[in-house]
């Protein structure tokens, strides 16, 4: 079977860019265009790339299925055991980056992408990150190496366990879905872990306690859905914080 042929196969099935990366990724070829320069080519036995076809078909994630996800021009490592990496969330990156902040602090780091590249970004500023569960911070460590990111990591649930030095900028984006959200695809999210996605009091229970856990000269910037930013400005607002930023699905508090 050569490439063009396994592709309209696979299209079948599967969304036609999803086949093509699946493919590009099989081959270990640099991008896509090397499918179409070499469409004639044989293909070697298919079964690996035809088991992720039938993985993708039943809505499996495809960062799972791959290994990895791109975020802020640089590939993670994901499984299961972590948040997949969003293009929202690079939004936090460029509103830490006009802070230029000299201590961050990670909450809830998942895979570890917004702390490493924090790190990497900004390569004075001191980084630690804390999640609550071990597999995630075995990934996000994986990681951190992989891409030579000296991140400080911590096992915390939220800030009981950690304690950031004062004037430390906080970034979290932490699980803030409300499970009956009628809008959600729960076919692709229950591959996700429920730890990393939902939150109890309409998703922002967690925030609200990282808002009462953090010190008043922390500020924080906050991964939020943009029905839920008008409840939470309110809530900091109580806790004498008030709205520095408002960008798309970030908040940023001081």
């Amino acid at each position: 079977m050569t490439i063009m042929e396994w592709l309209t196969s696979a299209s079948k099935s599967i969304d036609r860019l999803d086949a093509e990366l699946i493919l590009t990724h099989f081959l270990e070829a640099s991008d896509r265009s090397y499918l179409a320069a070499h469409a004639d080519d044989e293909l070697p036995n298919t079964a690996v790339i035809d088991g992720y076809v039938e993985r993708r078909a039943k809505n499996e994630p495809l960062a799972y299925i791959l290994g990895y996800r791109e975020f802020y021009g640089r590939r993670f490592f994901v499984t299961p055991d972590v948040l997949i990496p969003r293009p929202e969330s690079e939004d936090i990156i460029e509103i830490v980056k006009e802070q230029n902040p000299s201590e961050i602090l990670d909450v809830g780091t998942g895979s570890g992408c917004l702390a490493i590249t924090l790190t990497l970004e900004l390569s004075e500023a001191h980084v630690a990150a804390v999640d609550i569960s071990d597999d995630a911070l075995r990934i996000a460590q994986k990681n951190a190496a992989h891409h030579n990111a000296k991140v400080e990591f911590h096992k915390s649930n939220l800030l009981e366990s950690y304690q950031p030095k004062p004037g430390t900028l906080i970034v979290a984006n932490l699980p803030y879905v409300d499970a009956n959200w009628d809008w959600l695809d729960h076919r692709t999210l229950n591959y996700e872990p429920d730890l990393a996605l939902y939150a109890e009091q309409g998703g922002l229970e967690l925030i609200y306690r990282l808002i009462d856990q953090a010190p008043a000269e922390c500020p924080l910037i906050l991964e939020a859905d943009p029905s839920q930013h008008e409840a939470i400005v309110s809530y900091a607002a109580k806790q004498n914080r008030k709205l520095v930023k408002q960008q798309n699905f970030i908040i940023y508090l001081q």
